[in-house]
């Protein structure tokens, strides 16, 4: 019975030990992230003609800042202060041709002066 004790005393410690030891060991799950950067040359000579203001809208939201006795006209796609925008033609009543132009953003819709 004391040789049954010795062998269960030692499959005990050697269980300890393997244990003990797998728990010393670790797999380390290294990741590596490769970011490359991606530069585009814009060139300049081409215009952009894409808009989220239509001519229709922009001659709408002119009107915000007309009064009474004002036509507006034909709004013309142009760049203003080195901004795409919709010039929108301003005459006085009576008048035939454009006394001022109001200027809309062709993208954000808001008025440029």
């Amino acid at each position: 019975m004391e040789l049954e004790f010795k062998n269960v005393i030692a499959v005990f410690f050697i269980m300890a030990i393997l244990i003990t030891v797998s728990g010393c060991t670790s797999i380390s799950n290294n990741t590596t992230n490769n970011t490359t950067n991606i530069t585009e040359k814009n060139n300049t000579d081409n215009v952009n003609t894409t808009t989220d203001i239509s001519a229709v809208k922009a001659k709408e939201l002119a009107t915000q800042y007309t009064g009474i006795g004002v036509t507006l006209g034909t709004p013309t796609l142009t760049t203003f202060k080195g901004v795409k925008v919709w010039k929108v033609p301003v005459s006085t009543s009576g008048l035939n041709k454009p006394v001022d132009n109001i200027y809309i953003n062709a993208v954000t819709g808001k008025r440029v002066q």
